[in-house]
């Protein structure tokens, strides 16, 4: 029993009925079976994706028993900043003093990236804080003064 459209050919040979089809020049997004283009809900990503807003700040970085002062960004999850070099532990301290008083916020890296040659783009998951720290740093962010 042969199947409709099989061609049978040698394993060491090619054959033009082997080949893929081109669908580079077709467009697939176009179904005539739909008869009229599927409309979503609501855009995919809008806005910040972001838990907390992020803001541009100046603080210190705390780790391996030495400290850089860094500018970078800040928010209630984390932080994002260079280094010189890469941690050597996971556990670092961002220190910020947004008035009079200096937050200590502690944290665990969460990735180190190759930025320009011996730099180290830094990412800071901040660990629980407690609640006036936390309320400390929101009111920082959102610029109300104490």
């Amino acid at each position: 029993m042969r199947r409709a459209g099989f061609v049978p050919v040698r394993a060491d040979s090619w054959h033009p009925a082997l080949a893929m089809p081109e669908r580079r020049r077709r467009d697939r997004r176009t179904n005539p079976a739909v008869p009229e283009p599927l409309d979503r809900k609501k855009e995919r990503r809008q806005g910040d994706r972001r838990e907390s807003l992020r803001k541009p700040a100046s603080f210190t970085v705390r780790f391996d028993d030495t400290h850089e002062v860094v500018s970078g960004d800040l928010g209630l999850g984390g932080a994002s900043f260079t280094l010189s070099r890469r941690p050597a532990n996971d556990t670092v301290t961002v220190e910020l003093k947004p008035g009079r008083a200096v937050l200590s916020l502690p944290g665990t890296v969460s990735s180190v990236r190759a930025a320009r040659t011996s730099l180290r783009h830094v990412q800071v998951r901040f660990a629980e804080l407690d609640t006036k720290t936390e309320l400390a740093l929101a009111k920082w962010l959102d610029g109300v003064a104490d």
